[in-house]
């Protein structure tokens, strides 16, 4: 599927080229949202949000572990009717964390959903700036275009990036 698009993008691009030497270029969007301050932003905003959250799932996970490794220790030393509470106890525990993890990623998804959209619509604008100062043909996404090799010294990734913090300084 990214072949056809691709051929496709390349397609259109053909009577631009024919008219003269075409460049290229190509944007790192994980670096964007990694390195810039939009990108850095959002990241705080995420942790401030989730990370109390993703801490207690985590405790929560460890315990049950540690409930699962003790009953595994003490199980020859139980009677049936210990080993049978102890079990429905750990079950319960267990389907109550799942639970509890789903609707975590739920809410952590649309939060990263939302996030990725206000940092797009500004770095799409920078992007087709820098793309026409340069006279640029056409620009992909380093990590989705289908490009097994491109020269590093096409990227416009850091270019990108501090026109989007100046943009964001505004």
């Amino acid at each position: 599927m990214r072949h056809l698009a691709l051929i496709a993008l390349l397609s259109l691009a053909a009577p631009a080229m024919a008219a003269g030497p075409a460049d290229i270029g190509y944007v790192d969007m994980q670096q964007v949202f990694d390195k810039s301050q939009l990108g850095q932003k959002a990241q705080e905003t995420i942790k401030g949000k989730f990370g109390d959250k993703q801490k207690k799932l985590a405790e929560q996970e460890q315990a049950i572990r540690q409930m699962q490794q003790t009953l595994a220790r003490d199980q020859a030393l139980m009677s049936q009717a210990e080993l049978d509470k102890k079990k429905t106890e750990i079950q319960t525990r267990l389907q109550e964390f799942q639970k509890k993890a789903a609707e975590f990623r739920q809410q952590l998804a649309q939060e990263q959903a939302r996030l990725t959209g206000e940092i797009m619509k500004p770095t799409e604008q920078v992007i087709a700036a820098v793309a026409k100062s340069k006279k640029m043909s056409a620009v992909f996404e380093r990590r989705q275009s289908g490009l097994l090799f491109i020269d590093d010294s096409l990227d416009l990734t850091p270019e990108v990036i501090k026109q989007l913090d100046a943009k964001g300084k505004k």
